[in-house]
């Protein structure tokens, strides 16, 4: 279970943290629409949904883990949301038996 600060080349740190932490694993990358790094990643063969609004992420994310829980071993959220936001998503995926990443704009402290 991760939270990402996004950084400078946010997508190629993405790769790196797929590569490393969920090598071998069926993972989804979830994000809003038209904000996902489709070009790079998409090239990689990662599989993308983009089915969240920016209107309730927490709810719209959770909702999302529900459903396809059983269909992937690990999710990373391409998001701009808080720590707080990452830290209930992530618990969500820990209690579906999902591993969780979640992008934030700044570190919990």
């Amino acid at each position: 279970m991760f939270i990402l600060e996004k950084k400078t080349e946010p997508e190629q740190q993405m790769w790196d943290h797929i590569k490393r932490q969920y090598q071998g694993e069926k993972v989804a990358v979830v994000g809003v629409k038209k904000q996902l790094p489709q070009t790079f990643l998409r090239n990689k063969q990662v599989i993308f949904y983009e089915s969240l609004t920016e209107e309730s992420l927490l709810a719209e994310g959770k909702q999302f883990l529900a459903r396809f829980a059983k269909n992937y071993t690990a999710f990373v959220f391409y998001l701009d949301c808080s720590a707080d936001v990452a830290e209930q998503l992530i618990d969500s995926g820990r209690s579906l038996g999902v591993r969780v990443t979640v992008t934030v704009t700044e570190k919990a402290a």
